[in-house]
């Protein structure tokens, strides 16, 4: 493959702020010296506001941030105004092209923000060399086109009038990215239903990092002292939002009612949200069996997975909402632990082994598959090396990052299109 000479990527995203979000992008920077890195993030921001974030709702916490440079690797910042319909804007952006001459620029968020649009402009306006490519965490809950046969009739007029009010800043967008980026394979069927006809690549954001996530005996035995679990004990576990479509309910409904195991159910919720979950606990009397371990840090989340032997993610579809990749599947596989998965959303693509999934919403099922692990611990744990192997070669940040130079050299700076490149979890970097 040929080498591009040293060029630069401005990456626009809010969670820039954080250098748990940044971390990726510094060892790409690291990786790459022949790459200039900007991160481009809001000066201002207001955190948590109004979610029932896997953390706790309280937090809503305004950070502001400053630029820097790092060698090869800089942040700057940029002033956000609200936009009426999707998202927002910035006044700083010309500014900040002039000032970078990107020759790539990279907007995570989703697929049809104003944000997107107005970077659009720009490129067509200043500067027609640049290349603008974009990731959205798309699924099908978000396809403005799809109509939904379990969604009430006021839904699908809402979706209407949404669809004709971002129908033309949708077009705009299709017809002038020069890629797009999304997390699993229905989230390229819908790019295509809406009439995206251009490349696109499976490569996920966040990733999961090896240097926070990985086996951790020390961790795994802090975490059980901290909730006295003894060695002896098997752990099932999930981190996640306490809302309905998160499986919650699901899982407590599943959970057998005796043997030497426990559940740490990490994550929080709205106090409503909570008691439905307690009450479930309660009727079900599986008090001394849950450990509610409230909302668990980005940082510690390494900890309490390394706690667990088998992971639970079991989400369920909406008309909203669908899962289009969860972190709560892939961490606990990095540090080389087996999960059980439902066959809603992403799910399946982020496990890639079968005889771990159930279907979603079946309960009876979902009862069946724990039973058979707490009856056959070691070759869940066997699975578990597997779900490791794949994980680390499909989701973890260094080949997440080795994947994108190479789409970036290859493909988006020559302007071409490798399909070989679709999928992360298949295709191999050319520098490993």
């Amino acid at each position: 493959s040929h080498m591009a000479s040293k060029f630069k990527v401005a990456i626009i995203n809010h969670s820039f702020q954080v250098g748990y979000f940044c971390r990726r992008w510094e060892l790409f920077a690291l990786q790459h010296p022949d790459v200039d890195v900007y991160l481009l993030a809001p000066k201002k921001r207001e955190w948590y506001g109004g979610k029932t974030y896997q953390y706790d709702k309280s937090v809503n916490k305004v950070i502001e941030s400053q630029g820097f440079d790092k060698n090869n690797y800089h942040r700057r910042v940029f002033r956000v105004q609200k936009s009426k319909y999707l998202g927002w804007t910035s006044p700083d952006f010309k500014d900040l092209f002039d000032e970078i001459h990107p020759d790539i620029v990279y907007h995570i968020g989703t697929h049809n923000m104003n944000s997107l649009k107005q970077v659009l402009r720009l490129r067509s306006k200043y500067y027609p060399e640049m290349k603008v490519i974009a990731f959205s965490m798309r699924g099908p809950a978000m396809n403005l086109k799809l109509e939904f046969d379990n969604c009430s009739f006021l839904h699908k007029l809402v979706r209407r009038y949404i669809y004709w009010q971002s129908k033309k800043r949708l077009n705009y967008i299709n017809n002038h990215i020069d890629a797009f980026f999304c997390h699993y394979p229905d989230a390229i069927k819908c790019f295509q239903l809406e009439g995206y006809k251009g490349p696109i690549y499976m490569q996920t954001q966040v990733g999961v990092n090896e240097e926070w996530f990985h086996e951790d005996v020390n961790a795994r035995k802090e975490i059980r002292e901290k909730y006295h679990i003894a060695d002896s004990t098997y752990v099932f576990g999930s981190a996640t939002r306490f809302s309905k479509d998160k499986g919650v309910d699901v899982i407590l409904r599943a959970l057998p009612l005796n043997g030497d195991w426990k559940y740490l159910m990490m994550g929080s919720g709205s106090d409503e949200e909570k008691g439905r979950l307690r009450s479930i606990i309660c009727e079900r009397h599986l008090e001394d069996k849950v450990i509610e371990t409230g909302m668990v840090d980005w940082y510690d989340m390494a900890k309490y997975w390394n706690a667990v032997d088998c992971a639970i993610h079991v989400p369920l579809t909406t008309p909203h909402w669908e899962e289009t990749f969860s972190l709560s599947a892939i961490q606990p596989q990095i540090t080389k632990k087996p999960i059980i998965g439902d066959t809603s959303g992403s799910v399946p693509y982020q496990i890639g082994f079968s005889e771990m999934l159930v279907p979603e919403g079946d309960v009876q099922k979902l009862h069946e598959k724990i039973l058979w692990v707490l009856s056959h611990k070691e070759e869940a744990a066997a699975i578990g090396l597997k779900m490791y192997q794949r994980t680390h070669d499909s989701f973890e940040v260094q080949h997440l990052d080795d994947m994108f130079y190479d789409t970036l050299v290859e493909d988006v700076i020559p302007g071409k299109y490798d399909e070989n490149k679709i999928d992360m979890a298949s295709y191999k970097p050319k520098n490993r």
